[in-house]
């Protein structure tokens, strides 16, 4: 089911017949060079059952990040319910195959999700979590209009806190 769309993308759920194409994005290393490790194709099935469970109960999730023109799965973009020092926010997460990195997918994507949670959700602000050293992420947030907050402990590791307040 579709949740969004931009100027060249659509956002939608992840279904099973995506499952494929999420494995191969969860298995890529260079995608993956700030996060713990990369999953395997079970690994990548459990994550695709959070992910929809997800968005069965808060509503958002990890969307697949899906280019109009040839249906191609570029990645995924999602708001997703987090707790930073003991305050539930919402975060807009991206991950986004490295074929397509230097295009502005992610930056395009994170965008229509701010878009989604300020006027669809009605949400007063948004988070990014970010390791200092993920210049790329950095990149995108300030591009689209988030700026750093603080700093804060999540799953173990010091992340930056970036914010936009709508």
């Amino acid at each position: 089911m579709k949740i969004l769309e931009t100027g060249r993308l659509f956002l939608e759920e992840i279904g099973e017949d995506r499952l494929e194409d999420l494995a191969n994005l969860l298995a890529n290393e260079k995608v993956h060079t700030f996060f713990p490790k990369t999953l395997n194709r079970k690994e990548s099935r459990d994550y695709l059952e959070i992910i929809r469970k997800r968005q069965k109960n808060d509503g958002i999730s990890f969307w697949g990040v899906i280019r109009k023109d040839d249906l191609k799965f570029l990645g995924i973009c999602g708001l997703l319910k987090q707790n930073i020092d003991d305050v539930d926010e919402i975060e807009v997460g991206y991950r986004i195959d490295d074929l397509y990195w230097g295009n502005g997918y992610g930056t395009e994507a994170a965008k229509g999700c701010l878009k989604y949670a300020e006027e669809k959700l009605k949400i007063a602000s948004v988070i990014s979590l970010i390791l200092p050293e993920n210049t790329q992420s950095v990149r995108v947030a300030e591009k689209n209009g988030l700026t750093l907050q603080k700093k804060s402990m999540f799953h173990g590791q010091m992340h930056d806190v970036y914010r936009i307040t709508f």
